[in-house]
């Protein structure tokens, strides 16, 4: 007789839905906490294109979102950064790297200077404030970077 496993995908889904949830409130409060975005960043660029994870990419995606809209940047600038790296310099990027720990951490510096110059480009297309590059940029790329490394 065979048994049956159950999918936990769904219940996977709803549990990182929830936690990242309540993982951006606390990170709002407590504003040198990183918010994670680097690691999601790095974890799209190597799950993208894997079938079995496209509703926790899409998660990921809209938690990108909702960080953004949270902090007051500028909608979809992290999707935006995403596709433009993914489909512009990503074959050639991973394809000359040799050291696979030396590019994920490439791939956070790439993540959080592009979301501030695509995010400093749109303020001064809508003539918005500038956004500053201030020390919680720094933290958050070595917070990112040493969780990578981990």
């Amino acid at each position: 007789m065979q048994r049956s496993i159950p999918d936990y995908r769904p219940i996977v889904s709803i549990l990182l839905v929830i936690g990242l949830f309540f993982y951006e409130s606390i990170t709002s409060l407590f504003t040198y906490i990183t918010p994670l975005s680097g690691f999601i960043f790095l974890y799209l660029i190597e799950n993208i294109e894997k079938k079995d994870k496209s509703l926790i990419n899409l998660i990921l995606f809209i938690y990108l979102a909702y960080f953004e809209l949270d902090r007051g940047f500028f909608l979809f600038s992290s999707v935006i950064l995403f596709f433009l790296y993914y489909n512009l310099f990503h074959k050639e990027l991973s394809s000359s790297a040799m050291c696979h720990n030396c590019l994920r951490i490439t791939y956070i510096f790439i993540y959080y200077i592009g979301f501030y110059i695509l995010n400093l480009f749109a303020a001064l297309i809508f003539n918005h404030e500038l956004p500053k590059f201030d020390i919680t940029y720094i933290i958050y790329i070595i917070s990112d970077t040493i969780l990578v490394l981990l």
